[in-house]
């Protein structure tokens, strides 16, 4: 199969994989996938002042779904964390010009995106809450 020379440029080297490095802020993390579906993605971001300061992503699946989790975490950084909640792959998956057949797994992207976004919202709920409560 021959790939576009986005895909492969982020194939052979992404950008923003594997850990996160040490900084100021809170971490949150979020996966989707199974290994039975052939995809496995997952991201961890740093927030300080409801802005993503680092993204980082593990991914398993075929190379547009690689490149798509290197383009999707290079564009988020710096980005306010609230964008997560309505992320979508489509403009992603323009760039790199990922076949119609093989869209679908790029969609587990957007979940383990949301799922970050939970995390985090989850998290300024708590903290509102215990606010609140304070004395």
């Amino acid at each position: 199969m021959d790939y576009p020379a986005a895909v492969l440029a982020h194939f052979a080297a992404p950008r923003h994989a594997g850990e996160l490095p040490q900084g100021p802020g809170a971490v949150f993390s979020g996966r989707a996938g199974a290994l039975a579906e052939g995809v496995v993605v997952s991201f961890q971001l740093r927030v300080l002042n409801d802005s993503i300061q680092a993204l980082t992503f593990r991914a398993y699946g075929c190379p547009y779904t690689l490149a798509a989790c290197s383009l999707a975490a290079e564009g988020l950084q710096g980005a306010p964390v609230a964008l997560l909640r309505d992320f979508t792959i489509g403009q992603v998956a323009d760039q790199l010009q990922v076949p119609p057949g093989k869209r679908g797994a790029l969609l587990r992207i957007e979940d383990a995106l949301r799922s970050c976004w939970r995390a985090w919202d989850n998290s300024q709920l708590s903290r509102s809450s215990a606010s609140r409560s304070d004395p």
